[in-house]
């Protein structure tokens, strides 16, 4: 069984503890060096735990240098400097050890409460990683879609990675989707964000307000328009389990649900595929979807394993 983060800190935080008490024993140093060297994730976490058992002006006590060993540090150095070059050169050590990840599956919904206070529901099948840190608030959404209801912290800014997209904001409710083969889009609730893409050179900086839906696509400029209410209510239906349809048409829909259910809308008529659709519908029922819609346009719907085909009624065959 693999270690998560958590397990990897909390066994370095025993063996600072160890060797800030004093000297280890031989057997026990050997122990320590065996674990540091097992996997360089142990080494970030340990000078992390180090780090904080040590005073600000203190200097690196013999055991501690005994401790991490001729292999790791210049002998007679301060304890503080090394370590402070340890997690400058392994950064992403030391932010996978804050790091906390949630994740949804399909047709699933979740609500997470972060130490800050923000609140992040997350849409079906999406994944978050989170980092915190004294200055910043990262979060990074690995895919999917997820709703941010931001607390307020002028010192730390809230800043949400989606891809090469940057969305930041100090308190505010929006939203971010990144799916396969489409723009990013944010939806801003309430309050100020600024969306960016650092690696676009003709993608500027755009800084919305409240009712504003920011589009960011791979190689073109940002794209920013004011919304309705309405919509950002229809955008947001997904939080109880609901997917508003406002004129799209029924492969736009078909792809929508299966976003969250394993059983597939499938719609071989492009005439069928073009019609519209509007209602709000349960999102984890694309059989009662697909049923209300026949009976709305004359059509056939027919279930089948894990899909339901809809289909022009064959009036030739009645009798």
């Amino acid at each position: 069984m693999s270690e998560t983060a958590g397990d990897i800190y909390d066994r370095a935080a025993l063996w600072a503890a160890k060797v800030d008490a004093g000297p280890l024993a031989p057997a026990e140093q050997s122990a320590l060096d065996a674990w540091l060297d097992a996997d360089i994730r142990h080494f970030g976490a340990f000078a992390q735990a180090s780090a904080l058992l040590q005073p600000s002006q203190g200097a690196a006590t013999p055991s501690m240098h005994l401790a991490l060993s001729r292999r790791r540090v210049v002998v007679g150095g301060s304890i503080a400097a090394t370590l402070a070059a340890a997690a400058a050169a392994t950064p992403f050590m030391i932010a996978a050890l804050r790091g906390q990840r949630y994740e949804t599956g399909i047709g699933e919904m979740r609500v997470v409460s972060l130490e800050d206070g923000t609140l992040v529901t997350l849409n079906t099948t999406s994944e978050i990683g989170v980092d915190y840190a004294k200055t910043l608030r990262a979060v990074e959404l690995i895919g999917g879609e997820a709703l941010f209801d931001v607390a307020k912290n002028k010192a730390r800014p809230f800043v949400v990675r989606a891809g090469s997209t940057q969305v930041r904001a100090v308190g505010t409710s929006f939203s971010v989707c990144m799916l396969p083969a489409e723009p990013v889009e944010v939806l801003v609730r309430e309050g100020v964000v600024e969306v960016t893409r650092p690696d676009v050179p003709v993608a500027p900086a755009v800084r919305v307000a409240a009712n504003t839906k920011v589009l960011a696509p791979k190689d073109a400029p940002i794209v920013a328009e004011p919304v309705t209410l309405a919509e950002v209510a229809r955008t947001l239906a997904w939080r109880d389990g609901r997917i508003a349809l406002h004129g799209e048409t029924l492969a736009q829909a078909a792809a929508e649900f299966s976003r969250y259910s394993d059983i597939r809308i499938r719609i071989d008529d492009p005439t069928i595929a073009r019609e519209k659709v509007t209602g709000l519908f349960v999102a984890a029922d694309p059989i009662g979807f697909a049923k209300a819609v026949a009976t709305a346009f004359d059509l056939r719907a027919d279930v089948g394993d894990g899909e339901v085909r809809l289909a022009r009624e064959d009036f030739s065959r009645q009798p």
